[in-house]
């Protein structure tokens, strides 16, 4: 009885505790999609020169190396991510 409780406030806490996201600047124009192994031809948009964003610290991927970012309220996922100065 006890168990199952005590389980489900621990998925909770881990739920909880997210990939951090970190500031960063674009250093040049970036393509950014929509979802993990988009089609590259077709980015969601583009992040501007200058943009600022928040950037996650985990890359996900089957081929290439997807990473996670906000960039004004827009959500998506970059290829380069060597484009995002990272602020610290």
């Amino acid at each position: 009885m006890i168990k199952r409780p005590l389980f489900m406030v621990s998925l909770a806490v881990l739920a909880g505790c997210s990939d951090p996201m970190v500031e960063a600047i674009a250093s040049r124009d970036t393509r950014a999609y929509a979802a993990v192994n988009d089609a590259r031809d077709r980015p969601a948009f583009m992040i501007q020169e200058g943009t600022s964003c928040q950037v996650s610290k985990t890359s996900l991927g089957k081929i290439d190396a997807y990473t996670e970012v906000v960039c004004g309220g827009k959500k998506g996922w970059v290829l380069e991510p060597e484009n995002l100065k990272l602020l610290k």
